[in-house]
């Protein structure tokens, strides 16, 4: 073809017309196949779980329940106080007792950095915490029970270029005046550790990758910590590690500040809440004031012993198990693994049991299983601690296992549950796949498709119409449910999948992303890490917290 404005010219590159190559026979083939054989799926949507408050009211949102209705705590409890014991300096000290006491009064979200307010139904003002407002529950700090650290002391506890050192160092000082207010009468019902930015840039996240060097070390001690920072991460020497016969690095613990902490206060049967100065400051938080009290209250509450709010379905006699596995050792290349189940009520009351070690044998899976015996043991005895917690025994279990089931592990649970007349074992992961719907908007909350036969996707995370929006910033990942043994259906076993998201004492929002029987089971494996041979654990989940 011409050019007819230049004959003399031939058309350019781009003006020709584009030829795509010839398509092969194999995807001719399959084009074909995909246009004859549309994929069908079933799919319902499970309601919305209700939750239970003051006075067995119901809502779905668990900050709406409790402004309406109050915490289901008051109908087992009369109205009661918490004694709080406070560990800081004298300057944390001080700024946590102004936050808390401004906390007697509500508490607004404000805006954010850009000057836009926040929507108050993912983000309502907080009513204040006092008798005669929503937990209808008092907080006293008499001086008694006040700890306070010196800078000097602080000083020489972080003194070392070596972090488990400088968190050993700390933790040693706080545990200390744990023992001061666990022998005062009465002992505190809950301590809140306030933390200064010292020992955050010491011994927290930063101190561990040495973003940021704390002031008080010498020049030579930060080039020592960049030094040993390279030679970890090009996997030359894991600091701290002892090796067993098998090749396994050893505990020595004081990996994690929080988690060390949380162990050496088991010692003293002191549930803690650690509070970092930044947090008082507001200088490095992310949420808004009255989400960030919301959240420190209801962990509060429930430390202290009461029950915020509870599943609003007929689980009567439930023990839901989540049963997962965690290193006991930092290593990553370490072989062997500890089974660990998170037992639950329908009232939300957690308790925690540590397993047997296993063996991880990556030549015929990826993740780690359990023994006949194993399995057997853990389910028996979770059961025996469930009995013994809540003064009888469950008529119905439900397992959920964040691997899939060996035959071995079937049979090992199904020989543990002895008299239990009905039973569910449900092998939860995310695999990545999934649905999208018309609109703007994500699958609604609580939508589930089923891949094949008892094989499930739970739409944990997406739109929420209560909220009227979805309150995430990304696109949500199912959860999946691979396998399903047991006698429910599976409406049934997703309803209570959803319900259990719904039991996160560490954050007051809608609902969390996995139930309460997964949720955690990292961080209470990281803290069982900490806990050192021979040491008694508490099994109550609030010590965990």
């Amino acid at each position: 073809m011409m050019n007819p404005l230049n004959p003399s010219k031939r058309p350019s590159q781009s003006r020709r017309q584009f030829r795509p190559p010839p398509l092969s026979r194999g995807t001719v083939l399959l084009d074909r196949l995909l246009r004859e054989t549309k994929p069908s799926f079933s799919a319902w949507h499970v309601a919305e779980p209700r939750l239970i408050f003051a006075g067995r009211q119901q809502c779905e949102d668990p900050k709406t329940g409790l402004t309406l209705y109050g915490p289901a705590g008051i109908d087992k409890t009369p109205r009661q106080t918490v004694r709080l014991g406070v560990i800081g300096t004298g300057e944390t000290v001080q700024r946590f007792l102004t936050w808390l006491e401004s906390a007697r009064s509500p508490i607004a979200a404000g805006m954010n950095r850009r000057g836009v307010g926040y929507d108050p139904l993912l983000a309502p003002d907080f009513p204040g915490f006092n008798h005669n407002t929503v937990f209808q529950c008092g907080i006293e700090t008499p001086v008694r029970l006040q700890e306070v650290l010196t800078q000097r002391e602080i000083e020489a506890a972080i003194d070392s270029p070596d972090f488990s050192a400088r968190v050993k160092g700390v933790v040693d000082l706080v545990a200390a005046r744990l023992a001061v207010l666990a022998d005062r009468e009465p002992a505190p019902d809950v301590v809140v550790c306030a933390m200064p930015e010292l020992v955050d840039l010491a011994c927290g996240p930063q101190g561990r990758v040495d973003r940021k060097v704390n002031r008080a070390l010498t020049r030579t001690q930060r080039a020592t910590n960049r030094l040993e920072a390279r030679a970890r991460i090009a996997g030359q020497m894991l600091l701290g590690y002892d090796q067993d016969e098998e090749g396994n690095a050893a505990i020595s613990g004081y990996w994690d500040f929080h988690n060390a902490l949380k162990v050496r206060a088991m010692n003293h049967s002191l549930p803690t809440q650690l509070v970092w100065e930044s947090t008082l400051t507001g200088t490095r938080s992310t949420q808004d004031p009255a989400t960030i009290a919301w959240n420190f209250f209801t962990a509060l509450y429930y430390k202290a012993g009461n029950v915020p709010w509870e599943l609003g379905f007929d689980a009567g006699g439930t023990c839901f198990v989540g049963v997962t596995f965690y290193r006991e050792s930092p290593d990553p290349q370490a072989m062997t693994r500890t089974s660990l189940a998170q037992v639950f009520s329908e009232t939300g009351e957690g308790l925690v049991l540590k397993g047997e070690p296993v063996r991880w044998d990556k030549d015929r899976d990826r993740r780690p299983h359990l023994s006949e015996g194993a399995a057997s043991r853990l389910i028996a005895e979770s059961l025996a601690m469930y009995e013994k917690h809540f003064g009888r025994a469950p008529s119905r279990i439900v397992v959920h296992k964040t691997s899939r089931y060996w035959p071995e592990e079937l049979n090992g649970f199904r020989a543990g549950l002895g008299n239990v007349k009905s039973f569910d074992l449900l092998a939860l992961d995310r695999r990545g796949i999934r649905f999208l719907r018309l609109g703007k908007e994500p699958p609604i909350r609580g939508t589930v498709i089923e891949l094949a036969r008892r094989n499930y996707l739970v739409y944990t995370r997406g739109y929420i119409p209560f909220v009227r929006g979805y309150p995430g910033m990304r696109v949500p990942n199912p959860l999946e449910v691979v396998e399903h043994h047991g006698d429910s259906t599976g409406e049934k076993v997703c309803s209570e999948i959803l319900a259990l998201t719904k039991l996160n004492w560490n954050n007051c929002g809608f609902a969390s992303g996995s139930p309460i029987t997964t949720a955690f089971s990292k961080q209470v494996g990281r803290i069982l890490t900490e806990l050192p041979t021979g040491q008694p654990r508490e099994t109550k989940y609030r010590f965990y917290m």
